[in-house]
C-alpha cells in the first residue's frame, strides 16, 4: 500500500476514535419542557406552589441520585479491598465488560476512581481493572493506582453472566510492584 494511502488511513482512525469519544462527551438533556410563547406559565405563583415544587424537586432528585448507581464492585488483594458504586455498568453477552464509579476504602472514605474494560471473556479474556487514587472521573488517571490484570493481558474468569463479573488476576501498583492475587467481584 503506497505511504499517503496508509497515512490517510490512519487519519481516517483516528478521527473515527475521536468522534466516538467525543459523542458521549455532550451534556445531558434537560429534564424542563420547552415553553412556548403562547402556553407559558405566568410569573405569579404562591408561596405554597413554590414550597410544593421544592418538596417534589427535592425529592425526584434523591430517587435519581439513589437510582442512578448501576452496580457495585470490589477489587480484593491480600488484607486490602475496595469498593466502588458504579456509575456505568455494562456486562455485555459473554464477551464484554465495561464499567466505571467512585472507589472506597474499608472504612467508607473516597478514595479514587475505578475504570474497568475485559473482552473476550470466553475465548482468551483480557483487560485492566484500576483505581487511580485522587481521581474523581473516569478516564481521569493519577500518578498513584492499582491495577489488575498483566502486561499480557491473562486473567482468569471466575464466573461470567448478564449480571454478574469475577475476575482473579495480577495486580500491580503505580511502581510495578507486584502485589497479591487480586480478586474483582462486579455486579450490574
Amino acid at each position: 500500500m503506497p505511504r499517503n494511502t496508509v497515512t490517510s488511513l490512519s487519519t481516517v482512525i483516528v478521527t473515527g476514535i475521536a468522534a466516538l469519544l467525543l459523542a458521549g462527551c455532550g451534556s445531558p438533556a434537560s429534564n424542563e419542557p420547552a415553553s412556548s410563547g403562547a402556553g407559558a406559565q405566568s410569573d405569579t405563583t404562591t408561596a405554597s406552589d413554590e414550597n410544593e415544587a421544592g418538596a417534589s424537586t427535592a425529592s425526584d432528585e434523591d430517587e435519581a441520585g439513589a437510582s442512578s448507581a448501576q452496580g457495585e464492585a470490589v477489587l480484593s488483594y491480600g488484607d486490602t479491598s475496595y469498593s466502588a458504586q458504579l456509575e456505568f455498568c455494562s456486562l455485555s453477552g459473554t464477551e464484554d465488560a465495561l464499567f466505571h464509579g467512585m472507589a472506597y476504602d474499608d472504612a467508607g472514605e473516597q478514595v479514587g476512581y475505578l475504570n474497568g474494560d475485559f473482552g473476550a471473556l470466553t475465548d482468551l479474556p483480557h483487560g485492566e481493572a484500576r483505581i487511580d487514587f485522587g481521581a474523581t472521573a473516569k478516564l481521569q488517571s493519577t500518578d498513584e493506582f492499582v491495577a489488575m490484570g498483566t502486561v499480557a493481558g491473562h486473567i482468569v474468569v471466575a464466573d461470567f453472566s448478564d449480571t454478574d463479573l469475577i475476575v482473579v488476576g495480577g495486580a500491580w501498583d503505580q511502581a510495578g510492584t507486584q502485589l497479591p492475587t487480586a480478586t474483582l467481584k462486579v455486579t450490574c
